[in-house]
Order: structure tokens, then C-alpha cells, then sequence
């Protein structure tokens, strides 16, 4: 739920409930204020501003300290969270009771103990209910996440089914947070302090932020910034941030700021979306909503912002993309279809989506004859608006040698001696095969864990071809392969090859989430 409360009128338990409940604040300006987790398992954090440091021990509104340009954090008597980590096998819509019930049922006569967990939130936006809850069907938990994701395989292996972990928090970190200026001066308080930059306008640097594809760097934040502890007595640090700030540094991240303005459009949106939809769906138990990687959406801060990227933002302001029969679509989007998106089911399982069907990524007639899928993988001319823009030819189409024996070593299975792909969805994306190996068989289950399972491929949009040797093993695995990504949602080059045929982005968007429309929220 939306609220808006002054910092003064909340106890210190109080404002550290808030920072890991689903509850978010909206700006003066009456925008969604969100928080983004950009580094933990910190022993150490320096914040800086050029103009100076405001120290908020409870946030705004609260006591305020004022000294200096640059502080050292660090934590003192910390103690872990306690956690309990739920192996969900199942997730449904909550008016979908049926398929609860009958889930919980079927998993009891397996001699579990089920259980069902509410996801999500519910939203009020000037007055109108967004309801974005969802119910997961849990079947054990553990104490630690390893050992949740150790049974969560076993159920996955031993069922072949896709599964998830859940966390739950079962009893917050504590510990001193202490800051020590360049002056000398320490500030401490019960396990969080914030920092706001002298002048509004102006950006809080934190050193030493971990880089998506390694190393590090130092990054500046629009808004202001808390260090807290994370699940293990570690320092966090999170970025409180207006959406419009927010979406301007991450629009960009996501979609290249020359695409066409009206592909930017759509990818604003779709981004806005899922920054509402993802509330209470992730990092539960975390004193934060989102995180700033791929896992969530990218967001690497301020200074990354581009012109047009920022007038798409500008542009579709409060604007979401809801069901026609009602409610927040999760607006995902992945880099590449390959001439056709998938069921959102067949990649993560749970409940059909209306709005998330898959289907073939142009204006050709449902009337017209459409080739198999090995004839669209060899098809050197695609009506696919992903195929049309310039520098999609490597994600369209491409084509790679697996390593066997790293791949048989990794799954345990010997010399293998087959690959059968059991299962696709309607795009043609495997999401189900079995590996058969001299020593063992193994049955892989789910799009992300195929891909994983064969190397890393950029979909599960393919062919195999192979060859043997006279023991009947393989010596060769060709892929053949269409697409990047996950293929759920909009496709990107398919919302930059529409822009560029002159479509608008409510166009765009209607195209890849079937029976929605726009609405202005704020």
C-alpha cells in the first residue's frame, strides 16, 4: 500500500519496519520514492558529496547532523537475521483457489507438508487499488538458503518441475551503525543511518560498488541513501530514489538510448511496471524492494542518463500497462524472440497469463502457412520485427559447437550417449530434456536450467545435430538456435523493429502483452 508519512511521526522500530515491509512512500511531487539495494556483505562503506553530507539517524524529519563532505561506516556488535527459506513448487493467482487447494491436496498425498505464502502487494495509487498479490505453494523450508536449494533440487529432479526459493524473515539483523567524518565526528544508531546531500539537487557517491560484469567502481545516486545491515550482520547499502530518477538512468541500462524514441516509450513503461510488479515478489527479507542487477533490473545510478532516454521517461509519466479484465501486468522483456515469443507457464511455470502468450512477432495473418521450426531456423529472410533492425542478425540467429565432456562432467552423467528435448513450448523453446549418459541419465527441467545445463546458450529457441563414433557416443553437438533471452514479454529488437515501421509505443506494447491497454496512474 502507498503511504506517505513525516519521518517524526514513526518510532525507530517503526522506521525500520517500514524499510523492509512492501510499503513505499510517493515524493512531494507525487511520485513513487523506491529503494534499490546496491551493495551488501560490506564491512566498510564511504559515502561522499562534494557540497557536504546531511546524517539522518532516522531518516527525514528526524534528528539531522551535519559534518563534513566524507564518512566511513562500519558496523559494531552485529547479529545475522534469522531466516526460513521455502521451497515453492507452484505459484497461483489468489482468486484462483481451485488450484490452490488442489495443489496443497496433490503434495500431501506425497507426504508433504505444504503450505501456501502470499507474494506481492497491493497497491493504492490516488485512490485506485492495484492488486498484485500472487499465492505460492510451499512444500519445505530450511533454516539456510543452501539447504533449501539442495532439497529445492531434489524435489525438481525427482518431480521434474521447475522450482523457487522463498525467503522469510523470521527476525530482523541488529547491530551499531557508526559513521566517522573527516572531522572526527562519529554518529551511531540502532542499525541503519541515512544520508542526504546538502543541496537536493546534487548526488551521493558510494565507493567501491560492485560492476554487473566484476570489478568495481564508484557511483553517484540521485535521492538520498541508508546503510543498514543485510541478512548476515553485514553493512547494506540502499539507494531511496524518486521513479523518475530512477527510470532515467535505468531506461538506458536496459535499451540502447539511440533506438527509436518510441521503442524507448515502451521500454519506460514496461520498466515501470515491473518496478510495481516485482514489489513483495522479491528480495523478501531484505531491508530494500528491488536490487540494482540483472536479477531485478539494472541499474548502475546516476551520470548514466541520456536525453532521450530521459523524455521517454518524461514522456509516459505515471503511465502503466494493465489487463483489460484488470490488473498490473509483470511487463518482462528479454533482448531477442527469434520470430516468436513463448507462454509466460513454460518458462517459470505457475498460472497462464493472458497478456503473456506467446505468439509470432509480426503482422502476418493467423490465416498464413507458417514453416516448421527447423525451416524458420534456417529461413535467411524473416517477416520478424526482431530480425529488422540493424545489429539484431547475432541474437536472430546463431549457431554454436557444444564441449561434450565439460558438459556430461557437469551434469554427472558419463560419456553421453543422447540428448532428447521432450518437451517445447509454442515458440518452440525446449523447456524440458533428458541427457543420457553411459554412468547416468539426468532430466533437466525449465528454459533457464536448459540453457545453464548446455553451457550457457542465449535461448532455448533450438535444434541439435549430432554426430558418433563407433561406440555409439557423441563426438559432436551442433546448436542451432534463435532469439536472447527468455522469450516471455516484450521482445526488444521486435519494439525497436516496430518503431522503426512507424508503429507508436502503445502499439508496441499491445503487440507483446495481448489485451492490455495504458492508463495514467500519477
Amino acid at each position: 500500500m502507498f503511504a506517505y508519512a513525516r519521518a517524526d511521526e514513526m518510532s525507530a522500530d517503526d522506521k525500520l519496519r517500514v524499510v523492509y515491509s512492501h510499503q513505499f512512500s510517493l515524493t512531494r511531487e507525487g511520485l513513487p520514492l523506491t529503494t534499490i539495494g546496491i551493495a551488501e556483505g560490506r564491512d566498510r562503506v564511504e559515502v561522499a558529496a562534494s557540497g557536504g553530507l546531511r546524517v539522518l539517524p532516522d531518516g527525514d524529519g528526524g534528528a539531522e547532523f551535519r559534518g563534513g563532505n566524507h564518512f566511513v561506516v562500519r558496523v559494531e556488535h552485529a547479529t545475522p537475521a534469522k531466516m526460513n527459506y521455502h521451497v515453492v513448487v507452484a505459484t497461483h493467482a489468489p482468486t484462483d483457489s481451485v488450484a490452490i487447494a488442489a495443489d496443497l491436496e496433490r503434495w500431501r498425498e506425497r507426504k508433504f507438508q505444504p503450505r501456501s505464502l502470499e507474494l506481492g502487494a497491493l497497491f493504492a495509487l490516488r485512490g485506485r487499488v492495484i492488486d498484485n498479490r500472487k499465492v505460492a505453494v510451499s512444500v519445505l523450508s530450511a533454516a539456510t538458503a543452501e539447504l533449501a536449494a539442495a532439497r529445492a533440487r531434489k524435489v525438481a529432479e525427482q518431480y521434474s518441475l521447475e522450482t523457487s526459493i522463498e525467503p522469510e524473515l523470521v527476525e530482523r539483523p541488529h547491530g551499531q551503525v557508526v559513521a566517522r567524518g573527516d572531522s572526527g565526528a562519529e554518529i551511531r544508531n540502532d542499525s541503519i543511518l541515512w544520508f542526504a546531500p546538502a543541496d537536493a539537487a546534487a548526488t551521493i557517491e558510494v565507493k567501491d560498488v560492485d560492476k554487473e560484469g566484476g570489478g568495481k567502481e564508484t557511483r553517484r545516486y540521485f535521492g538520498e541513501v541508508y546503510v543498514t545491515l543485510d541478512r548476515h550482520g553485514k553493512l547494506a547499502v540502499v539507494n531511496a530514489v524518486p521513479e523518475d530518477k530512477l527510470l532515467a538512468g535505468l531506461v538506458p541500462a536496459e535499451m540502447n538510448a539511440s533506438a527509436p524514441l518510441e521503442a524507448l516509450k515502451a521500454q519506460a513503461v514496461a520498466a515501470r511496471n515491473e518496478l510495481l510488479a516485482k514489489i513483495g515478489t522479491r528480495h523478501q527479507g531484505d531491508p530494500y524492494r528491488l536490487c540494482s542487477k540483472q536479477h531485478c533490473q539494472v541499474y548502475a545510478g546516476a551520470g548514466h542518463e541520456d536525453a532521450r532516454a530521459t523524455a521517454a521517461v518524461a514522456a509516459t509519466r505515471g503511465e502503466l500497462l494493465l489487463r483489460d479484465a484488470g490488473g498490473l501486468i509483470d511487463a518482462v522483456y528479454f533482448s531477442s524472440c527469434g520470430g516468436h515469443t513463448e507462454n509466460n507457464e513454460k518458462v517459470w511455470g505457475g498460472t497462464p497469463d493472458p497478456s503473456l502468450r506467446g505468439h509470432f512477432d509480426d503482422e502476418l495473418s493467423d490465416e498464413v502457412q507458417r514453416p516448421s521450426l527447423e525451416g524458420r531456423l534456417q529461413e535467411k529472410q524473416s517477416a520478424s520485427f526482431c530480425a529488422r533492425p540493424h545489429g539484431s542478425e547475432n541474437s536472430f540467429r546463431w549457431s554454436v559447437t557444444l564441449d561434450l565432456p565439460a558438459i556430461a562432467n557437469r551434469l554427472g552423467v558419463g560419456r553421453l550417449k543422447s540428448i532428447e528435448v521432450l518437451e517445447r513450448g509454442v515458440s518452440g523453446r525446449a523447456v524440458k530434456l533428458r541427457l543420457v549418459g553411459d554412468s547416468a541419465q539426468k532430466e533437466v527441467a525449465g528454459e533457464l536450467n536448459i540453457r545453464k545445463a548446455l553451457g550457457g546458450l542465449k535461448s532455448s529457441l533450438f535444434l541439435l545435430t549430432t554426430a558418433r563414433d563407433a561406440s555409439g557416443h557423441f563426438t559432436l553437438l551442433r546448436v542451432d538456435g534463435a532469439g536472447h533471452g527468455h522469450g516471455v514479454g516484450m521482445c526488444q529488437w521486435g519494439a525497436i523493429g516496430m518503431a522503426g515501421a512507424g508503429k507508436k509505443y502503445d502499439e508496441i506494447l499491445r503487440h507483446y502483452y495481448l489485451h492490455s491497454h495504458l492508463e495514467k496512474f500519477y
